[in-house]
């Protein structure tokens, strides 16, 4: 490929400065403006994470709700605040720059022209995530090349008289979004994503991811206080977060995040954020979240992960089958039930599952009466056969819609 004489002449032309001027642009362009935040979730979560973001310490503005995610603007700390506490958002962006570009050689020209100094680390080299539709740029490797090109040259470009030199360690992601020949560049201020808390080192066959057993949690009314029953736990999903919650334990407690990684990174700030946020020195008397499943490798390892964490004193696992449990032994008073069965490959036929789902509902009528259910299924069909009146919400998971039906089953 060609390029322009600009483009070659910021590959050869370094851009002087002290690490002083440096900090002070950081400061004056960064952490001491507005900046533009996307939360990114699972479509059918966004309502909730608005509300997340509403409920937040400080001053954020939420400007925006699309398919996928929510806009807010807010200083940088608020983004901060935002990966620590929200439960359901899968990652959070900052916004760099948006811009028109039909061709490569602008996409380059003007990646390059961006004051990557500001967001990255000195030697660099961010992971490049496209997406692209009805652009005349849609070769997402092809534009990752050019953007990644984009950035090398400012770098490059760039140097710093008193610097202390660069290791090239440092990790970014850098997110694309080309439509209709614009396109947006956000920094990734999260690294893993969120719904990866710091807790579980391995999954169940099929887990659910943290953030939508936060939202189906959110939807059943829990407060953390209510007696939460899982009978189907696995690895412990529904069991761990319904705990992070019971002890006001904010979701990012136990897990690091790009954005300390960032040269605008406050270590002091940050600090009196966790400070803030530290969850209190509290124990309970008795469990209030009942797990339970089959499996005895599975509830090992819950049993493990929660004696490590410090949550057995408000989740007890144990070995049991779904038909074994009466929810009026469990609970009196009742509480909530919340289930995941098994579906796809794993449910077998389509009469099998018909038939999981019809004694599903069987046993919630019989045994949990009173209580309070969350149940997910994959289609409207086999939520259909539950038998109870619910309220139905949609969310994705893995790209597939599920369905969470949330209702009282009748006394």
């Amino acid at each position: 490929m060609k390029y322009s004489g600009s483009i070659l002449a910021m590959k050869t032309t370094t851009l002087p400065q002290t690490a002083a001027a440096l900090e002070r642009r950081i400061k004056q362009q960064v952490i001491g403006r507005p900046q533009r935040f996307f939360a990114v979730t699972a479509p059918g979560l966004e309502t909730l994470c608005r509300h997340e973001l509403l409920t937040l310490p400080g001053a954020l503005l939420v400007t925006g709700i699309e398919k996928g995610g929510v806009a807010f603007e807010g200083r940088l700390h608020e983004v901060y605040e935002a990966n620590l506490r929200c439960r359901t958002a899968h990652r959070i962006l900052m916004r760099i720059k948006a811009f028109r570009a039909a061709n490569f050689e602008t996409l380059v020209r003007q990646t390059a022209a961006l004051p990557w100094e500001l967001y990255l680390q000195p030697g660099c080299a961010p992971e490049i995530n496209v997406s692209a539709r009805q652009s005349r740029l849609y070769h997402s490797a092809a534009v990752a090349e050019r953007i990644q090109q984009g950035i090398q040259t400012r770098l490059a470009a760039l140097t710093t008289s008193d610097s202390q030199g660069t290791t090239g360690k440092a990790v970014a992601r850098i997110h694309a979004r080309l439509t209709h020949d614009h396109c947006l560049l956000s920094i990734d201020s999260s690294g893993a994503n969120l719904h990866k808390r710091g807790l579980k080192r391995q999954g169940g066959q099929a887990p659910l991811r943290e953030t939508l057993a936060a939202a189906v949690l959110m939807r059943a009314g829990y407060r953390g206080r209510e007696i939460l029953c899982d009978p189907l736990c696995g690895s412990g999903t529904f069991a761990l977060e319904g705990a992070l919650m019971a002890k006001n334990i904010p979701p990012g407690w136990f897990r690091e995040f790009a954005f300390q990684d960032w040269p605008a990174f406050r270590p002091g700030r940050w600090r009196h954020i966790r400070r803030t946020a530290a969850p209190p020195d509290m124990a309970f008397a008795q469990p209030t979240i009942l797990a339970s499943d089959r499996n005895a490798a599975a509830i090992r390892k819950l049993q493990q992960t929660l004696a490590a964490y410090g949550m057995d004193d408000v989740v007890r696992a144990a070995q049991q089958d779904f038909d074994d449990l009466k929810g009026e032994s469990l609970s009196p008073a009742g509480g909530i039930v919340v289930l995941n069965p098994p579906y796809g490959k794993r449910l077998g036929s389509r009469r099998m599952a018909e038939e999981t789902y019809r004694a599903i509902g069987r046993r919630l009528q019989s045994h949990f009466r009173g209580w309070r259910a969350a149940v997910l299924a994959p289609n409207r069909r086999l939520a259909d056969l539950l038998g109870f009146r619910a309220r139905r919400f949609t969310m994705s998971h893995g790209g597939q819609p599920v369905h969470v039906l949330v209702g009282t089953i009748p006394l």
